[in-house]
């Protein structure tokens, strides 16, 4: 059975500190019930937002049964994603210190693709609205230009 998942961030709890870093509540959401790692999350978004960003585009030309890490800056959870097909990957969401609490479904890539593109975007407005300039933000910028014009496999953008 195919799961359903999708992003979230609040950009109203998005701040900067001291040193450009900027944090926000992040979490996914699969089957519009559970959340991971849990509702209310806050973390480094530009900084996991990039990381998410290449392993997407790693995982969209990579061969089946290659895994890739979605990693949190903040604290111990993961997300393993594994190519099972064009169409679907495996996602094992875990806290490394309770296994007990670890998750795993299939999901479509493009799903998981186009929520992670569509955040990024709504991030991206809001931090020019501030007019937040960082190093880091200008790689996110170019990273998310990249996913967004970056092509399937079998010729679809979208």
């Amino acid at each position: 059975m195919e799961h359903h998942i999708s992003l979230n961030v609040d950009l109203d709890s998005l701040e900067i500190n001291r040193s450009k870093n900027i944090t926000c509540t992040i979490y996914f959401i699969i089957d519009y019930h559970r959340y991971f790692p849990s509702e209310g999350w806050d973390d480094f978004l530009v900084i996991i937002l990039s990381w998410w960003i290449k392993s997407i585009r790693g995982l969209d030309i990579s061969r089946l049964g290659t895994t890739y890490k979605l990693d949190f800056m903040d604290g111990t959870p993961e997300i393993f994603v594994k190519k099972i097909s064009e169409d679907q990957v495996e996602m094992n969401f875990k806290f490394e210190d309770n296994l007990e609490d670890s998750f795993k479904g299939r999901f479509l890539f493009k799903e998981l693709k186009d929520s992670v593109l569509s955040v990024s975007k709504k991030v991206i407005r809001e931090l020019d609205r501030n007019q937040w300039i960082t190093e880091d933000i200008d790689e996110f910028k170019a990273l998310v230009l990249s996913l967004e014009r970056y092509p399937f496999k079998r010729g679809t953008n979208k």
